[in-house]
């Protein structure tokens, strides 16, 4: 059998279109975090947030957007990091059949990267149960500016009862 010059495989594999999700790149602290834009619904700076009687200290209460109420959540509890100053922004997250805002910091860019640069985390059973903060990532995206965690928002928001 005569050995081929080239190999065709290669060729083929190069012309093959990589799988891309695009990501809503925003900040918690000082700490990136991203969320697929199909879950993303709009993000609006901080308003007014009416409190809601007898809720947990994560629920910071509600909004009226354009007539809708939203939810608004602080999921830094769940992600382990400490309370900071006055928020900025609210991104407005489709949970189901309810919008839900989560608190950020900073809103930084919507991206499109390949899949395979989403990285699996470590399980941290080296630690307390219900104390793994891993459970909330689906992964780690390398990015030049550093590494964004991409949350994993059903997890986070069933942990928060929020389902």
């Amino acid at each position: 059998m005569a050995e081929l010059d080239n190999d065709v495989t290669a060729d083929v594999l190069d012309m093959i279109p990589e799988e891309e999700i695009r990501i809503c790149l925003f900040g918690i602290g000082e700490d990136l975090y991203a969320v697929p834009v199909e879950m993303l619904t709009e993000i609006i700076i901080l308003q007014k947030i009416f409190p809601v009687p007898t809720t947990p200290p994560h629920i910071l209460g509600v909004i009226n957007l354009r007539g809708n109420i939203v939810p608004i959540v602080d999921i830094r509890p769940a992600l382990e990091l400490p309370s900071q100053g006055t928020p900025s922004q609210i991104a407005i997250i489709k949970h189901g059949s309810l919008n839900v805002g989560i608190i950020v910091d900073n809103v930084y860019e919507v991206v499109a990267v390949p899949e395979r640069s989403v990285v699996d985390l470590p399980s941290d059973s080296g630690t307390e149960v219900g104390r793994n903060r891993n459970r909330f990532f689906k992964g780690a995206i390398q990015r030049a500016s550093g590494v964004a965690a991409l949350l994993d928002i059903v997890q986070i928001f069933e942990e928060i009862k929020l389902n």
